[in-house]
């Protein structure tokens, strides 16, 4: 299979016809060239993480292109009714379930959103770039009061021998018992002032064989803002010299 990243959250994985979306997203800064609405026309099926605009905001789009089936919890399907996705091509999802699309199993986990500290709100709200992308400021507001996150998932995505742990935010429930060792761990690196440390914690309880980092990118400014990755990486390195991290390119293909 392949893993590939379109910027913010958005991943794809594939193995021959089948392809797998979650949270495909287009980004909202246009001096990143990411993702297109063409890059997902090949969609067989679209999972959601959580309902956060940065998460759906594309998605009634996307479904048009090729009238994929959407996987989502109930909040998520009543906003992409409201906006005019056929109730026919919604699957409600829920903690527990397992999805079979052939060559894939996707087994669906109950997880939490990050929680934003202080200093990073801070650090958002009382900076110049506020008034610089005032008018995407107030895009994002609105669509965050139409947009709620709803019920959040995790994903594990088999296949044949080998799976991928997802999270579309970096964050997980403390009662839930989520698979250990997964081959690949997929961690949305953005949220924190103090990411570095705090995803060091996730790797622990995970073990992965390799980590996929995505959602480090300024997609949606002035909220959102590029993550420099490279003490993490130096970190990881040294204290978990057995574990790969990809910091991936744009629409690059990593087969697992």
């Amino acid at each position: 299979m392949e893993i590939q990243w379109f910027g913010t959250a958005s991943i794809r994985i594939s193995s021959g016809n089948t392809s797998l979306h979650f949270d495909p997203f287009i980004s909202m800064n246009k001096s990143l060239q990411y993702a297109s609405i063409d890059d997902y026309s090949g969609a067989t099926d679209i999972f959601i993480t959580h309902g956060h605009f940065d998460h759906i905001y594309n998605i009634p789009e996307i479904w048009n292109l090729s009238k994929c089936t959407i996987y989502c919890g109930i909040q998520v399907a009543d906003v992409l009714l409201k906006q005019g996705v056929l109730p026919d091509y919604i699957r409600i999802i829920d903690h527990g379930q397992v999805v079979s699309i052939p060559p894939f199993i996707i087994k669906i986990y109950k997880s939490e959103h990050i929680r934003f500290d202080i200093p990073l709100i801070f650090k958002t709200l009382i900076n110049k770039r506020v008034l610089q992308y005032f008018g995407d400021f107030k895009q994002i507001i609105a669509l965050n009061k139409t947009m709620p996150a709803g019920t959040i998932f995790a994903y594990e995505i088999v296949y044949d021998d080998k799976s991928i742990l997802h999270f579309g935010s970096l964050n997980y429930s403390p009662t839930i018992e989520y698979p250990y060792k997964p081959a690949m761990l997929t961690l949305p690196f953005q949220g924190r002032s103090d990411i570095d440390h705090y995803a060091i914690r996730f790797i622990k309880k995970f073990n992965p064989q390799s980590i996929f980092l995505h959602h480090f990118d300024d997609t949606f400014p002035p909220v959102s803002s590029h993550v420099d990755t490279t003490q993490f990486v130096e970190a990881v390195t040294k204290a978990f010299p057995h574990i790969t991290v990809i910091i991936p390119q744009y629409g690059i293909p990593y087969t697992l």
